[in-house]
């Protein structure tokens, strides 16, 4: 569901411190049920947008109107009611009804039988009301007249009752913009598009990205795939991201076998500038739908790092046409958008989809063995940060509430570690035969799309599956409290402990988590950033630990507080695009001299305690460590 790629630094220094418009008419016609609604992306008043909707005949004697509180995929609040302004309700001779503001995400319609439509604005979330607090990927982008990142449920309400009710949907847009979306189009033109969907679970399933085109189309054995890309600089190209997406989506769908039947998957990549990404803390990230993702990286990215994220990120995204698309709870199937009641099973809809988002990169040749290591050992590293103790399925169900949310980022570490322990222990059991993917593979032939499982039964199911011991480790693990012994499983497939060299996100950093520098003040209390660690390429420069590290790229940093952290943070976050063949310049002071230090990015790398193979491992373990990988 949600992926979060990075909160890195400023996480790390807070520390610190041609239809004309007669076609948007909205009447409603008796013999339809669907709601009406239409979208303004032409007239736009102080970066918000207009929106009608239409409801079909009300008969009953009161109703609700609501924004969602929280939708699939977040696990948190976010009170989309809250970007919500101006709401207004008219009967059918344009007279005002009344409104009664129930709280942020409800309105209540006082004799709603003569009910013609609602109308209200709304901002979007990249400049919004408290909009920071909204993942980007989840969010929304009205920059007139050059692109409208569309999170439909940020902007389209439901009534009480109406969920499975369709919607027909008519934007309005600017003539030179085009749409990318896996919603259904009735029809389209230069300047209107009109969208049906079959209930408000498909409105807020298929976001839209209106751009300037530029995008590709492609089709992989039996799936249609779409790249679109919004750039600011125009300096990503969706063709250039082509060959990578279409050689890791046949990874997937091989690694997959007859697990995946998706027709079509579509990828929207809105790039946004460093401002933005500053508003946003450093995050950056994906929200899966069925049959599409939204993806926020930053613009300045080289081609090289963001074909990698977008390999990491939107694998991760596309597995979970595995879960929860096929399989899932009764309480993702009938889902409540304003009463939200959470399933226990995050460590599969999040933890087994990170896991084979990583797994299936070994299986296919995508990686190399050592490299799978290092992202198994990074995930126990990161882990750590997080409470170690806590029931896996109570955080889940509680994921929402505090203390469990608090703890949700670690679904995609230690969530992917206990389906790598499972996947261990199965193929120890199996003789190498099957692991958590036959597992998968499996709930999804008898469950599907359609048929949601007893959230209760679920464990139960697996470990009839499987085998007893698959039971004690949920009951140790997942449901229990605990923590794993990572080395039991590694020895399994003939794994110790070892040095590594393990590549780093960018050029400052020393290890997974950590800068090569940290703030410290001088003998007079002046905070300085001191060189206390070293990677291999700044090494490579002539960095040494002590030296001071006063600036780079020609430009200095300021006076090291927290008031400074958003500029200090401007100047590190290019470091995420650069690619291996830029040549970068620190200034450093070194008892009491300046000097420019200067070379060559390259492949950043740390001398770690990572895993190795042990050379003493026994044929049978052996086997076993090629079943898990390559099988």
């Amino acid at each position: 569901m949600k992926s979060l790629f990075s909160k890195l630094f400023l996480a790390l220094l807070t520390t610190l411190l041609t239809v004309g418009c007669a076609a948007l008419k909205t009447t409603r016609t008796s013999s339809s049920n669907a709601l009406q609604v239409t979208i303004d992306l032409v007239s736009i008043e102080e970066d918000k947008v207009e929106i009608t909707l239409v409801p079909p005949q009300i008969k009953t004697a009161s109703t609700v109107f609501y924004l969602p509180q929280i939708v699939p995929g977040t696990y948190e609040y976010s009170n989309f009611g809250r970007f919500v302004e101006e709401i207004q309700a008219f009967d059918n001779k344009g007279n005002r009804m009344e409104l009664i503001s129930l709280d942020e995400n409800s309105w209540e319609i006082v004799k709603p039988k003569k009910l013609a439509k609602i109308t209200y604005k709304v901002n979007d979330t990249f400049d919004g009301p408290d909009g920071q607090e909204i993942y980007p990927m989840g969010g929304t982008d009205f920059q007139e007249g050059e692109v409208y990142l569309l999170n439909l449920h940020s902007m389209i309400g439901y009534f009480e009752g109406m969920k499975e009710n369709s919607y027909n949907l008519s934007i309005r847009s600017p003539k030179d913009l085009k749409s990318f979306t896996s919603l259904p189009a009735i029809r389209t033109s230069d300047s209107l598009d009109v969208f049906r969907a079959d209930r408000y679970f498909h409105i807020i399933d298929n976001p839209i990205l209106y751009s300037k085109p530029n995008a590709v189309s492609f089709d992989l054995d039996e799936i249609k795939v779409g790249l679109a890309i919004y750039s600011p600089s125009g300096v990503h190209q969706a063709k250039d991201y082509q060959p990578a997406i279409e050689e890791m989506m046949k990874a997937q769908k091989a690694f997959l076998g007859d697990a995946n039947d998706t027709p079509s998957y579509d990828i929207l990549l809105h790039l946004m500038d460093m401002s933005a990404l500053q508003y946003f803390g450093g995050m950056m990230g994906a929200l899966e739908h069925h049959t599409s993702t939204t993806v926020v990286f930053v613009d300045a990215m080289g081609a090289g790092e963001l074909t990698q994220s977008l390999v990491d990120v939107v694998s991760h995204e596309f597995f979970h046409t595995l879960t929860p698309l096929n399989v899932h709870s009764e309480e993702i199937h009938n889902f409540e958008y304003n009463r939200p009641l959470m399933s226990q099973h995050l460590w599969m809809y999040e933890g087994t989809t990170e896991y084979f988002a990583n797994l299936f990169q070994i299986n296919q040749g995508l990686i190399d063995a050592p490299d799978f290591y290092n992202r198994m050992m990074g995930k126990i590293d990161l882990a750590k940060s997080y409470d170690d103790t806590m029931s896996f399925t109570e955080m889940s169900a509680g994921i929402v509430e505090e203390p469990y949310q608090s703890n949700y980022g670690n679904v995609y570490q230690k969530g992917a570690l206990l389906n790598m322990c499972l996947d261990l222990l199965i193929r120890e059991k199996s003789g190498g035969a099957k692991g958590i993917l036959w597992v998968m593979k499996n709930l999804a032939k008898k469950y599907g799309k359609e048929k949601p499982f007893d959230d209760e039964a679920l464990i139960a199911e697996i470990v009839a599956m499987t085998y007893p011991e698959v039971g004690d480790f949920f009951d140790t693990h997942v449901t229990g409290t605990t923590p794993v012994d990572y080395a039991t499983y590694f020895s399994k497939v003939g794994l110790i402990e070892g040095e590594v060299a393990s590549p780093l996100r960018s050029i400052i950093f020393a290890d997974a988590t950590q800068l090569f520098f940290s703030p410290q003040p001088n003998e007079e209390g002046v905070v300085q950033f001191v060189v206390n660690q070293l990677n291999a390429s700044i090494e490579a420069m002539g960095m040494q630990v002590g030296d001071v590290l006063l600036g780079m790229e020609g430009e200095r940093f300021p006076e090291i507080n927290q008031e400074n952290s958003g500029k200090i943070n401007t100047l590190l976050t290019p470091t995420l695009g650069w690619d291996a063949d830029k040549v970068v310049r620190f200034t450093v002071k070194r008892e009491g001299e300046e000097l420019e230090l200067s070379g060559k990015v390259g492949t950043p790398t740390a001398i770690v305690k990572g895993l190795v193979e042990d050379p003493n491992a026994s044929e049978r373990t052996v086997e076993l460590r090629k079943a898990w990988l390559y099988n």
